[in-house]
C-alpha cells in the first residue's frame, strides 16, 4: 500500500497500469503456440525431416539458455511487476509471490527464442525462398503481440519487455 509511481524509474513509469486479467490470459495465446511451433514445423518440412533431431537438439539448447537467463535474472533482480503500483489492481495480484518476478519479460523471451529459431532455421534450409521474410515477420509480430499484451495486462514494463526481447531473439538466432 505504500507503494508510488515515484518509486519507479523515469523510463518505465508512465507504464504503471492496474492488472488486467483478459489481456493476461489472452498472452499466453501466442506463447502456447510458439513453443511448439518449431519442433511440429521440423516434421513438417522435407529438408529440415531428416536433421529432425539434431534440430529439435538446438531448439531444446535454445530454450534452455533462455530459460536459465530468465531464472537467473529473477533471483537476482527482485522486481516489482508495474500492476502492484497500481491501487486499481486486486489486492491478491498485488501482493502475489509472482508479482516480484517482473525483470525480465520471460513470456515475451520465449516466443521470441522459438519463433526466431524457427525463421533462422529456415532461412538455413531454404536460403533463396521469399519466404524466410514472412518467417522473420511472423516472428516479429508474435513476439511484439507477446510483449503488448504482457505491457497491457500490466505485468511488464518497458525495460523488462526489451531485455525479454533482446534476450529471446539473440537466442533464437544465433543458437
Amino acid at each position: 500500500l505504500s507503494l508510488t509511481k515515484s518509486d519507479v524509474n523515469w523510463f518505465d513509469r508512465w507504464a504503471i497500469r492496474p492488472y488486467n486479467r483478459g489481456v493476461d490470459k489472452a498472452s499466453y495465446i501466442p506463447f502456447y503456440a510458439a513453443i511448439p511451433y518449431p519442433i511440429i514445423f521440423f516434421g513438417l518440412d522435407k529438408k529440415m525431416r531428416k536433421d529432425y533431431l539434431e534440430l529439435s537438439f538446438l531448439y531444446l539448447q535454445a530454450m534452455c539458455i533462455t530459460g536459465a537467463l530468465y531464472t537467473t535474472s529473477v533471483h537476482y533482480f527482485s522486481r516489482l511487476r508495474p500492476l502492484v503500483y497500481d491501487p486499481a489492481s486486486p489486492m491478491n495480484e498485488r501482493t502475489s509471490s509472482n508479482s516480484r518476478n517482473a525483470f525480465f519479460a520471460g513470456h515475451v523471451a520465449l516466443v521470441g527464442t522459438s519463433t526466431f529459431f524457427m525463421a533462422q532455421v529456415f532461412a538455413d534450409y531454404h536460403p533463396d525462398s521469399k519466404l524466410k521474410w514472412v518467417m522473420y515477420g511472423a516472428a516479429g509480430i508474435a513476439t511484439g503481440a507477446t510483449a503488448y499484451m504482457r505491457h497491457k495486462a500490466g505485468e511488464h514494463f518497458p525495460s523488462d519487455i526489451i531485455v525479454g526481447t533482446a534476450v529471446g531473439t539473440l537466442s533464437g538466432l544465433l543458437v
